[in-house]
């Protein structure tokens, strides 16, 4: 039988991260959702990470440990990104700043603090969530894809850095993932027509890295989006 595991999920409140944190308690772990509004699974932890405080709040929350895994599911991008709407132009000093700050400066911070506890669980995790960008950058949201880009850089810097603690850090990288803001996005038109991922796979996807041994951490796992084959 599986042993109960600890897991951070950091965006619990809602999208991705709230669905993660409902999948992982479903099945039995002890689940801290990390979000500034009321996550909607789990064990609440009020935090800002792009504070100090919030960070501390965290590991108060985690205590000794063991912890088993760090998933960083939580993002930010601009005001009308993905959409025509989006203007570099227009987006504030401030908006480039939380962006960058909540997409590559927090996981990198927040994986440090917790090392130590994670470093007690015998197979820990950083699951950070990346995008789907070939090439990187490939899109105008200068802000989300240059946080996203960097986070394949900082993920292998923390691997190779946290590899004396045993801990292995993997980056998941989808397409377009059928949260209810995405669904709203294509059947309100500012999205083209598709088939985004289900939560459900991404879920699977954290399952796999979850299940494997200390000896074996997948760097990459890139979900890419199978659209409807043409009809005759």
């Amino acid at each position: 039988m599986e042993r109960t595991k600890t897991i951070v999920v950091v965006g619990g409140s809602r999208g991705i991260g709230a669905a993660v944190a409902a999948h992982l308690e479903w099945q039995g772990h002890r689940v801290l959702a990390v979000s500034r509004g009321r996550a909607a699974a789990g064990e609440w932890v009020a935090a800002d990470l792009l504070e100090d405080a919030g960070l501390e709040a965290v590991v108060r929350a985690v205590g000794e440990g063991p912890l088993d895994a760090l998933l960083y599911l939580g993002g930010a991008w601009e005001h009308g990104a993905f959409t025509v709407d989006y203007d570099f132009m227009a987006s504030p000093r401030a908006e480039t700043r939380a962006v960058i700050g909540i997409n590559l400066v927090a996981p990198i911070l927040l994986a440090q603090a917790l090392a130590p506890a994670l470093s007690r669980a015998p197979a820990p995790r950083v699951v950070l969530l990346g995008a789907w960008l070939d090439p990187p950058g490939a899109y105008p949201e200068v802000a989300n894809a240059a946080s996203k880009a960097g986070l394949h850089g900082a993920a292998r810097a923390l691997d190779a850095s946290l590899a004396r603690f045993g801990i292995g850090v993997t980056v998941i990288d989808p397409a377009n993932v059928a949260t209810d803001e995405v669904e709203a996005d294509i059947a309100e038109g500012r999205f083209g027509t598709q088939r985004p991922i289900p939560l459900a796979d991404v879920c699977r996807s954290i399952d796999f890295v979850l299940s494997l041994s200390a000896a074996t951490v997948p760097a990459r796992l890139v979900l890419a989006q199978q659209q409807p084959a043409a009809r005759a």
